[in-house]
């Protein structure tokens, strides 16, 4: 019986790495799926507007018109905000388990590389998102909804080290493709 990874067939290294990888991609390909969906004229300011005021009327009673609009305007900031900040926590799980796998990085060095490029994935997904609404009739493109977005995304990748540091295992520890 095989003791360690470096005596396994190529084929069961690469199976192992390819789990990690699919484990690591497919929920930041199905953030960016759902920013991209989220980025059409279904989902601009008005008709979003006919979806959340009859609920929000229904919890809190009647809201005036000019004050809906405030509202809304609020509801959907906090959500890119909210949105941009979870996509980025994701790309960082996924460039942290993707640089894990390389052995010459550290566990300390895979965690701040992913924390980085992790921010910039986000910053062109943003950026992507406004540029591709500039061109609908129903959406706007804003550099300020980008500025907003990397709030979100600094914010919480700065609430993950700040609560979950601990658990980020900066000590040397094995490689998620070690573990398996």
């Amino acid at each position: 019986m095989m003791s360690s990874s470096l005596e396994r067939p190529p084929t069961l290294r690469l199976s192992k790495r390819r789990r990690v990888l699919l484990s690591a991609w497919i929920p930041a390909a199905v953030c960016a799926l759902l920013i991209s969906i989220s980025s059409s004229d279904t989902f601009s300011a008005s008709n979003t507007s006919h979806l959340l005021r009859p609920l929000l009327e229904k919890i809190f009673g009647p809201v005036q018109d000019q004050n809906w609009k405030v509202l809304l305007f609020s509801i959907r900031k906090v959500g890119h905000f909210f949105a941009y900040g979870t996509v980025s926590v994701v790309y960082f799980r996924a460039w942290r388990m993707t640089f894990r796998l390389n052995r010459t990085y550290s566990a300390l060095t895979a965690t701040l590389r992913a924390a980085a490029v992790a921010l910039l994935s986000t910053l062109v997904l943003s950026g992507l998102d406004e540029f591709h609404q500039s061109f609908l009739p129903q959406r706007t493109g804003s550099p300020f909804d980008v500025l907003l977005d990397m709030c979100g995304a600094i914010t919480c990748q700065l609430i993950v080290f700040t609560f979950f540091g601990g658990l980020l295992e900066l000590q040397e520890t094995p490689r998620p493709d070690e573990v398996m």
